[in-house]
């Protein structure tokens, strides 16, 4: 597994601008996380209902989810986004999925899957 960041946009699907973050791209995280005073806060966002996360740790938490407008590159999508604790950015696999983009790790950017499959 590799980590680094990149700068992406994200969204309240129905009101607002994008607003610029730079998550933590984390080839092991399946979600993708961001705060949940920026979600409620500054992209006025509610959450839809709460769920289990295991996390790297293997400790069991309960955390909020909804969904956010994700901005990579020239491509706009929506999808999952979970309400973290503060200082928290991970760009996870489901929204790199959605974008079929995968993370070069040895380059450390984000780039186009070569093949798409059903």
């Amino acid at each position: 597994m590799g980590t680094f960041y990149t700068r992406i946009g994200v969204a309240n699907p129905e009101i607002g601008e994008f607003q610029g973050v730079d998550p933590l791209v984390d080839t092991g995280a399946l979600y993708t996380m961001l705060p949940a005073s920026f979600l409620d806060q500054t992209l006025r966002l509610s959450p839809s209902h709460d769920e289990v996360f295991r996390l790297a740790d293997g400790t069991m938490r309960r955390f909020a989810l909804g969904e956010a407008r994700f901005k990579i590159g020239d491509r706009e999508f929506i999808t999952p986004v979970v309400f973290g604790p503060e200082g928290r950015y991970l760009l996870g696999a489901i929204t790199l999925q959605v974008f079929a983009l995968m993370a070069d790790t040895s380059h450390h950017k984000l780039i186009p899957v070569p093949e798409l499959t059903l």
